[in-house]
């Protein structure tokens, strides 16, 4: 056919296919159906009941491997009272069969071996059996048990189809039973998301309080019995209060962090103009007194966002500059640039500088680079404005070489959902 043509075009209709091929369109049905099909009790009733009206059967039921690989187990019926056939040994009748021979097989009742389980169907009133195994990727998924209470017809064309159908149940039962795995392990992982993310939040919070006491009655300490102190006693409420300290600023930042990485959004119209010149008031005793100098942009836009959480971004980048900047640090100077999609602001100084060598590890929860070696930190202050890139659609980076000074980047999208 290809011979005398360049190319066919066929439109696709499901009725053409209908026309052409009964067992076609019945394997598209059945396709379409467990698409469909959510869980793994739908996909099999919903895919048994194709089968009987398809084949103009009476009942049947769906058996699955147990996870010993030695019983089957009912998991869907129609048209039939399942009372004694719950649970089928490999090794026990017809279906049993099936399923160890790998083979379809129908026959009469009347001529099963086990006359009890003659005895058991013909009063259920069924004159033929026959067992489909179900088969995905060359392993046994179940058997589909089908019977008649009328003679049947079966041609080669349909036990193919039956064979087929069995084998699309089976690969959308795998499917469905994937899903519901990957369902409950994601359930369990948010239920210990929010645990670990409670814990948090509780032992910051019962931290903080007994740091602030520590830190309050080592002060009071100081102020009422300093003169009764020795040298060494004075140096001892330092250090006490320097620990309580950093416990405090620690249980801070961790709060901060779970916020920018799990707390609510609240967007809003931000005017960077005025972001910067608060960022300015707040730092510019500092920057004074380290005779440091200061620019920005003249002019900036408005974005949308968190305010909050960009203050803090802007914050810890500021921070950043002025702790580990080294004693060269002489300036640093807030950037904006803009994409087609995304807001791009940054703190540059030109300071001692970083190797680019681990440079994104960084960004990683408690992890601090050389040059920040014999200075206080919690180690978080960057994980912070990595989330809160991820949560404005952007990313967080860094552009340094050592002795050049560092440039730290966040891009914020344009479009926020």
């Amino acid at each position: 056919m290809l011979s005398t043509s360049k190319y066919i075009t066929v439109p696709y209709d499901e009725t053409d296919i209908s026309k052409r091929s009964q067992e076609l369109a019945a394997l598209l049905e059945l396709s379409n159906l467990l698409c469909w099909s959510p869980s793994l009790n739908d996909v099999l009733h919903n895919g048994l009941a194709l089968v009987l009206k398809q084949m103009e059967l009476d009942a049947g039921r769906l058996y699955l491997m147990d996870e010993s690989g030695k019983y089957l187990r009912l998991a869907a019926s129609l048209g039939v009272n399942t009372t004694g056939l719950k649970t089928v040994s490999l090794h026990e009748g017809f279906t049993g069969k099936a399923a160890r021979t790998r083979q379809f097989i129908a026959q009469f009742v009347s001529e099963l071996p086990d006359q009890a389980r003659v005895k058991l169907l013909s009063n259920k009133g069924f004159l033929v059996v026959i067992c489909v195994p179900l088969i995905a990727l060359d392993q046994v998924v179940g058997v589909m048990n089908l019977a008649a209470r009328k003679m049947v017809h079966l041609t080669p064309q349909a036990i193919d189809l039956l064979i087929v159908m069995g084998n699309l149940i089976a690969v959308a039962a795998n499917n469905a039973r994937l899903n519901e795995e990957l369902k409950e392990k994601a359930r369990q992982l948010e239920e210990q998301k929010a645990a670990i993310q409670f814990f948090a939040y509780t032992a910051s919070h019962d931290l903080k309080s007994p740091a602030v006491g520590i830190f309050g009655l080592t002060q009071r300490l100081q102020k009422q019995f300093g003169p009764l102190l020795a040298d060494k006693g004075k140096e001892l409420c330092r250090q006490i209060q320097n620990a309580a300290s950093r416990i405090e600023s620690l249980t801070r930042e961790i709060n901060a962090y779970i916020a920018a990485k799990e707390g609510p959004r609240r967007l809003e119209e931000v005017d960077l103009d005025q972001l910067l010149e608060a960022l300015e008031r707040e730092y510019g005793p500092a920057l004074q007194a380290r005779h440091i100098g200061w620019r920005r942009p003249a002019s900036l836009p408005v974005l949308r966002c968190e305010r909050l959480a960009l203050t803090r971004v802007l914050q810890n980048l500021m921070d950043n500059a002025l702790k580990y900047g080294g004693p060269g640090l002489s300036q640093i100077e807030a950037l904006y640039q803009e994409t087609e999609t995304h807001h791009v602001l940054g703190v540059k100084d030109d300071g001692v500088g970083i190797a680019p060598a681990g440079a994104a590890r960084l960004f990683e929860a408690f992890q601090r680079g050389e040059t920040a070696q014999g200075t206080e930190g919690t180690g978080l202050g960057l994980a912070i404005v990595r989330e809160v890139a991820r949560r404005h659609g952007g990313q967080a980076w860094l552009e340094s070489q050592p002795g050049q000074g560092a440039a730290f980047f966040i891009s914020i999208a344009k479009e926020q959902g």
